[in-house]
């Protein structure tokens, strides 16, 4: 048996080598071989000659660049060029524990011998600082394959919140993933998972769900979802329009109430990257005014948010559904900025 580990990478070369080093600890079976795609795509700093490197000194990995393209696209690209029998997704800023393959591999044995048609793996994962605390209460079962006919609590997680949206814990069977590349011109850096996820549940035969942390999750402010990107919005209404479909294709209306509170939430996820984002005052008023303009914030951002929503995005969320909400935005990101001075004013000087 074959897996293929794909690795997008995109300025990344602060991380990239711890990530690569969890893939090459891995206590792989005998009989198990792996390979390691590293797509890297776009880089501004030394993530390309890092990669190259790597490629250079083993066989086991492949180092390709696709220039300016996309995280969907990226992750895509791994897919087509893989040559395992089963594909691992990895972010270039997390690890993985040195027992998933191996751990991947028991399951899918034991399984394969009950005759049980089962295409993805999905597994647990723990936060870098916190790596013996499970980040997803998920309500599945060891013991269980969970085909298209039990497939309910799948799609209420979807849709009511996205615990299941990530690629990086799930190990999916090839033909499987080159059956939902989705390959329909879409760029999008934002939302992907969300998009890519969906269609692997709804066209998977059989899932099954390991119990176990296997990845470790970095949170990093400085990637692609963690600061404001200027597509961010646009990346995201795109991927909600295509998810409403299979929503309303696995429940009808059902989750509409919830999924509707989900795209107000992303409309203040995006102000409040904006708000208080590094980019100059002068910018960041410009572009709280081109935001609020467009139709997916006019139609969603002063609507309900869920009730999990996090306590900053629901202070940005009340400054949103205000009279002069642009001003009151803007002062909280001046507010915000004169805090990073005051406070880097401060590490800078010892005080």
């Amino acid at each position: 048996m074959k897996f293929s580990v794909i690795i997008p990478v995109h300025n990344a070369e602060k991380y990239i080598r711890e990530a690569v080093g969890s893939v090459a600890s891995q206590r792989l079976p005998g009989d198990t071989e792996m390979e390691v795609i590293l797509v890297e795509n776009g880089s501004g700093d030394s993530s390309a000659s890092i990669c190259d490197k790597y490629a250079s000194g083993s066989g086991n990995v492949k180092s390709v660049h696709m220039g300016k393209a996309s995280a969907y696209e990226a992750r895509q690209e791994g897919v087509r060029i893989s040559s395992g029998d089963w594909i691992v997704f990895m972010d270039a800023d997390d690890k993985v524990v040195p027992e998933l393959i191996s751990e991947i591999q028991a399951a899918i044995d034991k399984y394969s011998s009950k005759d049980d048609d089962i295409d993805v793996i999905l597994y647990n994962a723990a936060e870098l600082h916190t790596p013996d605390r499970r980040m997803f209460n998920f309500p599945f079962s060891e013991d269980m394959i969970y085909g298209p006919d039990n497939r309910q609590d799948f799609h209420r997680l979807m849709c009511s919140g996205d615990s299941l949206n990530a690629m990086w814990n799930k190990c999916i069977k090839r033909k499987l993933a080159l059956e939902t590349c989705l390959s329909d011109g879409r760029r999008l850096n934002h939302g992907e998972d969300l998009l890519q996820t969906a269609a692997i549940i709804d066209k998977a035969k059989g899932i099954a769900y390991l119990d176990r942390i296997l990845y470790l999750y970095r949170i990093n402010e400085e990637g692609l979802t963690g600061s404001y990107h200027e597509e961010f919005l646009d990346n995201q209404a795109r991927a909600w329009e295509a998810f409403d479909e299979f929503a309303h294709k696995w429940c009808g209306d059902k989750y509409d109430e919830i999924i509707t509170q989900r795209k107000a939430l992303t409309c203040t996820i995006g102000m409040k990257k904006l708000i208080y984002s590094n980019l100059p005052a002068k910018d960041i008023k410009g572009k709280i005014n081109k935001m609020m303009a467009t139709d997916f914030y006019k139609k969603y951002a002063l609507l309900e948010l869920p009730d999990w929503a996090p306590e900053e995005d629901v202070f940005v969320h009340g400054l949103q559904v205000e009279q002069g909400a642009d001003m009151r935005l803007f002062r909280s990101g001046l507010k915000h900025k004169l805090k990073s001075y005051i406070k880097a004013r401060i590490r800078k000087n010892g005080i």
